[in-house]
């Protein structure tokens, strides 16, 4: 399904972590936090994973993805979901599968160093993501993101998680004309776009997360970094001095 044919820019080949969008943001934001959700694994740090909040974008996530899959193997008595906003999302997915001869959901993909797909768990996993929806025609691939929650807007400080879905799927699919990136925001039946084209942007965005993941595997001291996100943060006062918690 994915074209490797373009050689890609390279990376550096021996690195301690593999990285996702969730797993840099969080280095970005403070390098402690991500010392101690990610390589100390602390206990105050674990996600919940029976939070309600959890539990309900899972069940959505679920519910559209059965709907691609049953849409794509032909059947057409598609029961109704009980869930409203699954219900709504339906005709962006329709209008997808229309226009594009390929729509997939649940994607996981890796890339090595060189930025060529492996395995989900490959020790030379380089960067990881997941892709909620992947629609593809010749000269467009669309990469879909279902976010349930609070609407957010999207800044243009810096790449975000839109640029690297892109920056791997441009290597991957090197020779379409064009990558567009998605937040789908079910719930509020919005959606915030951002377009590429490998010719302008591949060897940018490349560049630029590669430089990213240096710098994390560089990382020694994991000193943390102050921030407005510090009153939600389950560092206690022993682990960061910047900690809110009695």
């Amino acid at each position: 399904m994915m074209d490797n044919t373009t050689t890609p820019l390279v990376g550096q080949k021996d690195f301690k972590y593999a990285l996702s969008w969730s797993r840099l943001s969080d280095f970005l934001q403070c390098p402690r936090k991500f010392n101690h959700k990610y390589i100390l694994k602390t206990p105050n740090f674990t996600v919940q994973e029976d939070s309600p909040h959890l539990t309900r974008g899972t069940n959505v996530h679920k519910a559209l993805e059965t709907y691609i899959v049953k849409k794509n193997a032909g059947q057409q008595d598609i029961p109704v979901s009980s869930l409203p906003e699954v219900e709504t999302t339906k005709p962006l997915i329709d209008s997808f599968m229309s226009n594009f001869p390929v729509v997939t959901p649940e994607q996981q993909i890796s890339v090595d160093h060189t930025w060529k797909q492996v395995e989900w768990f490959s020790k030379a996993s380089y960067y990881r993501a997941i892709y909620d929806l992947v629609a593809i025609s010749p000269k467009n691939v669309v990469i879909g993101d279902f976010k349930t929650g609070k609407f957010k807007d999207y800044s243009a400080d810096a790449p975000g998680q839109l640029e690297l879905s892109a920056a791997i799927a441009m290597n991957l699919w090197p020779d379409v004309d064009k990558v567009d990136t998605l937040y789908i925001y079910v719930d509020h039946k919005k959606t915030i776009k951002r377009a590429f084209t490998p010719k302008e942007d591949r060897e940018y965005l490349t560049v630029h997360f590669m430089k990213l993941h240096e710098k994390v595997n560089a990382e020694i001291t994991f000193d943390p970094t102050k921030n407005e996100f510090c009153n939600f943060c389950p560092a206690t006062k022993l682990q960061c001095q910047f900690s809110r918690k009695l």
